[in-house]
């Protein structure tokens, strides 16, 4: 039995994998040098490599991170959003649910919806492509308790962009109020959020980017984040690696299973769960 799964009760292990991306690499693959340098002046850094097809690239990191996972026996697995590149592709979404199911049975796992798996323009949802995603993959907004501590899984695209589906903005932030409402009379252990979009990547008042959620709509997340005692989230999307803090709110933010858009290696990050909640990143070369 492995060590974690020995844990008292009151503390457990868990592992955040963040942006596996089936086909991501293949997207960037082919540019020149013009190309890599446009990507440079924005902040990512992208490589040059031959073009290439398919998700192989991606996909073997992922069989890394899965062997990892299974190695380390968390109680769950909780994947961050981005587990594919384009929401419409099949075989993405075939290759990474295949991959998926090789995790041990005993271990959970939990999705949490990103961009690229829930927005046709990999930018905006609709309609449809929220109920794609469900299909798919199951819920994206939902809450579950381990050992005491609550986990808040919250569906940030439509966060980030709710023009064409402010019915599902306005359900899930009655869904977040109400929760901590109830994790509070329950006087659970923790609360802990699990977003694809960091609510910030640098401070809480950060100007709006492609890398964060909205200030309109993020200052009314802190606003219950403060007001129920969230302590701590955990979140992707930014292919780096940041941890920054609003007051008592620590916002994660994790560097990719998949392609990175910065220094931090791909990797996985692994959080134990006991009087506080700590964590540490690892690379999957190592």
């Amino acid at each position: 039995m492995n060590e974690s799964r020995r844990r008292r009760n009151d503390r457990f292990r868990f592992v955040f994998l963040a942006d596996i991306q089936l086909g991501c690499f293949a997207t960037f693959s082919g540019l020149g040098a013009d190309q890599v340098a446009a990507y440079a002046s924005r902040g990512m850094t992208v490589r040059e490599a031959p073009y290439t097809m398919g998700f192989e690239w991606d996909a073997r990191l992922y069989r890394k991170a899965v062997a990892a996972v299974n190695r380390i026996g968390p109680a769950f697995v909780a994947i961050g959003g981005d587990f594919i590149d384009e929401a419409d592709s099949g075989d993405q979404a075939d290759e990474f649910l295949a991959i998926t199911a090789t995790i041990d049975p005993d271990i959970a796992v939990r999705f949490v919806p990103g961009n690229h798996d829930i927005a046709p323009d990999s930018v905006v949802p609709t309609a449809d492509s929220v109920a794609h995603y469900r299909e798919v993959f199951g819920s994206d907004r939902y809450a579950f308790v381990h050992d005491r501590a609550l986990f808040v899984v919250l569906n940030t695209p439509v966060i980030a962009h709710p023009q064409l589906v402010w019915d599902e903005w306005e359900a899930q932030l009655g869904f977040l109020e109400d929760v901590l409402g109830q994790a509070r009379k329950r006087r659970v252990s923790h609360v802990v959020l699990l977003g694809h979009h960091p609510l910030f990547v640098e401070s809480p008042d950060e100007p709006d980017t492609y890398w964060n959620l909205p200030l309109e709509r993020r200052s009314v997340i802190l606003e219950l984040v403060h007001r129920f005692g969230v302590r701590i989230g955990f979140a992707g999307h930014w292919h780096r690696n940041s941890v920054a803090s609003d007051g008592t709110f620590t916002q994660v933010t994790s560097g990719p299973v998949g392609y990175p858009l910065g220094d931090d290696p791909s990797g996985y990050r692994v959080v134990d769960v006991g009087i506080d909640v700590s964590h540490g990143y690892h690379p999957l070369d190592d």
